[in-house]
């Protein structure tokens, strides 16, 4: 009975995620109704060159796909995984990214063996970092285009930005793990009295409580220290290639809509809203529309073409949205899998 309690807990938890995510791209899309009437304007005009549009679909794909190569590489060590289960984990972690602070965490870690979830955040930090990376190189070729800093200025940048991360390759498997110390190596002093014994008591739980949060935070440090140069090039390689097709992704779109930029400056806009995005307060997925709007107004109306915000909410519902709802319907179907 009480397995059968835990199981219908389960699922009802799962279908509530779910729901959860639905409801937020709902308001998501619901909040932005003005541009209704233009985004349905640029898809009618897209549906001229189906041929592009299929291909833009496809490098969402493609870009996934890269996302969970680079997943299955940096948790090989503690589970071994195909390339579909990682793509599983990275979509599931997605969906529940939309309304949990550590949803990302959690989904990605629902297809590694129970006793090693925890320790995944160490490989999450390095994912983060090294796409963060890549994102900021390419930044860096947006700035410098966009304010004219000149060929010097610019050689400098690109290459302190690169001698850094040869720097970090270099000497980021030389951390070591410190030992902390543990609850009973300090002593509690207080009065021997029942409240006195309660306090002590409390004061060890806390003690204990921390001592695990400092332990696990030291192991998943320790374990992103431990890759190997090659893992870690092989990474930033799949990190080079995602930047890419959402560059290609950019380029084609602006192309089959027949707006009036040139190619030069669609990669200069795209580099500039890819690195804001990534250095905003409010980062990743949880990023809200407006403020993806206002940056992509801003960059690329200075650069000559203001009706680039329908190109960014359409990339949105294609490279996020859409992976959103499979990730929570395929949430469902784990659940579903775990009651049979």
């Amino acid at each position: 009975m009480k397995k059968n309690t835990q199981k219908n807990l389960l699922k009802f938890f799962n279908i509530v995620l779910m729901a959860l995510a639905w409801f937020y791209l709902y308001s998501q899309i619901k909040n932005h109704q003005s541009f209704f009437s233009q985004i349905t304007d640029l898809w009618n005009e897209l549906q001229k060159n189906r041929a592009t549009l299929f291909i833009i679909f496809v490098l969402m794909l493609i870009n996934w796909i890269l996302e969970a190569k680079k997943w299955q590489i940096l948790t090989k060590s503690l589970a071994k995984i195909n390339l579909l289960q990682s793509l599983e984990s990275v979509w599931i972690g997605l969906s529940l990214a939309t309304f949990l602070p550590l949803g990302n965490f959690l989904g990605r870690a629902k297809n590694l063996p129970k006793k090693n979830r925890f320790d995944s955040a160490g490989a999450l930090v390095i994912n983060g970092g090294l796409q963060f990376w890549v994102t900021m190189l390419g930044g860096i070729f947006g700035i410098s285009q966009f304010f004219e800093l000149g060929n010097y200025l610019t050689f400098l940048f690109f290459a302190f930005w690169i001698l850094l991360y040869f720097v970090g390759l270099c000497f980021y498997n030389k951390w070591s793990l410190v030992r902390t110390p543990t609850t009973a190596n300090l002593i509690v002093v207080g009065e021997d009295t029942k409240n006195g014994r309660a306090r002590k008591n409390k004061i060890v739980r806390q003690l204990k409580f921390a001592e695990k949060v400092i332990i696990w935070l030291q192991k998943n440090l320790y374990f992103a220290s431990q890759y190997s140069q090659k893992d870690i090039l092989k990474t930033t390689f799949f990190a080079l290639l995602r930047y890419g097709v959402f560059s290609l992704q950019m380029i084609l779109i602006f192309k089959a809509a027949n707006f009036s930029l040139s190619t030069e400056k669609i990669i200069v806009g795209s580099s500039l809203l890819f690195a804001a995005k990534s250095v905003l307060p409010v980062g990743g997925f949880l990023v809200g529309l407006s403020v993806r709007e206002a940056t992509a107004l801003y960059f690329f109306g200075t650069l000559g073409e203001e009706k680039v915000v329908t190109i960014t909410f359409l990339l949105w519902i294609i490279n996020i949205g859409l992976p959103v709802l499979v990730g929570s319907f395929l949430l469902l179907k784990n659940a579903k899998r775990k009651n049979e």
